[in-house]
C-alpha cells in the first residue's frame, strides 16, 4: 500500500466535520455517537489518537479524535503523565 499520509485510510475521510465536531453548546451524552461508531472500525484510529494526544489540554477541547472525546483524551493525558513520573 502506498500512501502520502495515514489519514488517507481514515474511516472519517469525506464525512461531514459536524459529525466529529458537534455543536459544543449541546450537552447531550449522545452527541458523539455517530463519530464514535465511525472511529470504532477505523484502521488508523491509533495514528489519529497519537496525532492529537500530544496537544495540550487547552488546545484540544473539541471533537472526536482516535475514538475519544475531549474529556476522555484529557483523562488519558493525565494517566500518561502519571505513568511517566
Amino acid at each position: 500500500m502506498s500512501r502520502e499520509h495515514w489519514s488517507e485510510d481514515a474511516a472519517c475521510r469525506g464525512k461531514a466535520a459536524s459529525v466529529f465536531f458537534p455543536d459544543h453548546r449541546i450537552l447531550n451524552d449522545h452527541r458523539y455517537d455517530e463519530a464514535m461508531a465511525i472511529c470504532a472500525d477505523c484502521t488508523v484510529r491509533q495514528d489519529c489518537l497519537e496525532m492529537v494526544i500530544v496537544l495540550e489540554d487547552t488546545d484540544d477541547r473539541w471533537g472526536v479524535f482516535g475514538g475519544l472525546t475531549p474529556p476522555q483524551r484529557a483523562k488519558l493525558r493525565k494517566e500518561l503523565k502519571e505513568m511517566l513520573r
